[in-house]
């Protein structure tokens, strides 16, 4: 398969940008590593949509935007960089990565995608996103300054936003569809501390209303409030579809190796980060395990790219 650059062949390529993938970046380069880092959108991953981080060792408290500036820094200090480009096709066996503008090659392979948000699925979701309805709080919440908006989940993410929110906001409302709020203590003492944040639980998000922007949402409870913004924060889920769609190419075209997916859409691996196909690896929160957090991203990320600095040793 002819590749770009000249048949340049990298050590190693790994598809995202958030932290398991500028980890791993910065391990592969520190290892002397000829590494290519791809990512269809922008570096941080998830983490430039929160708007403080508290958990992270020797960083007390940090902007999530903060964060993934100073990740980045980090790795074009070492003479890094991150190429935007979506991943489109992924052969496996043949270690080749190929996107819009052309194919590229590696002897080892890490995948770093990550997450992305989940939806609420009802009626007026999609017509209204981009006018009200947003996934990301701290990117839009300013543009509700001074206005009553509501915030759809029971998790962490879903307190983090309020809490970000009723900054900028007149009145927040939390919509639990559980008996109650699910995440850390800390946040949840948080939320009591702030007047303008109320709490409803047991409720769902029925239909999302408006003509030009969001008005109001009607709940299965029968109960109908008027709002200008949706701030949709449900939880995350498996962004591994192209892998899918990949496995499901290369299957026909006779390809014989596929990356194994649990049924929710996960890559099955274990603390080592390999995959079930030799010199490809899974670091961060797409990976099969218990907890999800910054510092395992970045943790699977250190143990992908050494991993693969350890293979290509042994080629």
């Amino acid at each position: 398969m002819k590749t770009k650059e000249n048949n340049h062949i990298y050590d190693t390529i790994i598809i995202g940008a958030g932290p398991a993938g500028i980890s791993a970046g910065i391990y592969a380069i520190r290892a002397g590593l000829d590494t290519l880092i791809l990512d269809k959108a922008a570096w941080g991953g998830q983490t430039v949509l929160s708007a403080e981080i508290e958990n992270y060792p020797a960083v007390a408290t940090v902007s999530g935007p903060d964060f993934a500036q100073k990740m980045y820094e980090q790795l074009t200090g070492l003479g890094g960089s991150i190429t935007m480009e979506e991943v489109r096709g992924l052969d496996p066996e043949q270690k080749t990565v190929t996107t819009g503008s052309g194919t590229y090659q590696a002897r080892t392979i890490i995948i770093a995608a990550g997450l992305k948000r989940r939806l609420l699925g009802c009626p007026g979701e999609k017509e209204l996103t981009g006018r009200g309805v947003s996934y990301c709080a701290i990117c839009d919440g300013r543009f509700f300054t001074g206005k009553d908006v509501v915030v759809a989940g029971g998790g962490n993410a879903a307190m983090e936003d309020a809490l970000y929110m009723a900054s900028y906001c007149s009145s927040v409302t939390i919509l639990c569809r559980g008996t109650q709020l699910k995440g850390e203590e800390a946040l949840k003492s948080s939320l009591k501390k702030k007047e303008n944040i109320k709490v409803l639980l047991g409720v769902n998000i029925k239909e999302i209303r408006g003509q030009q922007a969001v008005e109001e949402v009607s709940l299965d409870s029968g109960e109908t409030l008027k709002t200008s913004a949706v701030f949709v924060a449900i939880g995350f889920e498996a962004d591994s579809s192209f892998l899918g769609k990949i496995a499901e190419e290369n299957q026909a075209e006779g390809a014989k190796m596929r990356i194994a997916l649990t049924p929710e859409g996960y890559v099955a691996a274990g603390e080592d980060c390999r995959t079930n196909i030799p010199g490809v690896f899974i670091a961060g929160d797409l990976r099969t395990k218990a907890v999800r957090q910054i510092v395992t991203a970045a943790a699977d990320g250190a143990v992908a790219a050494l991993s693969a600095a350890d293979d290509i040793m042994r080629m």
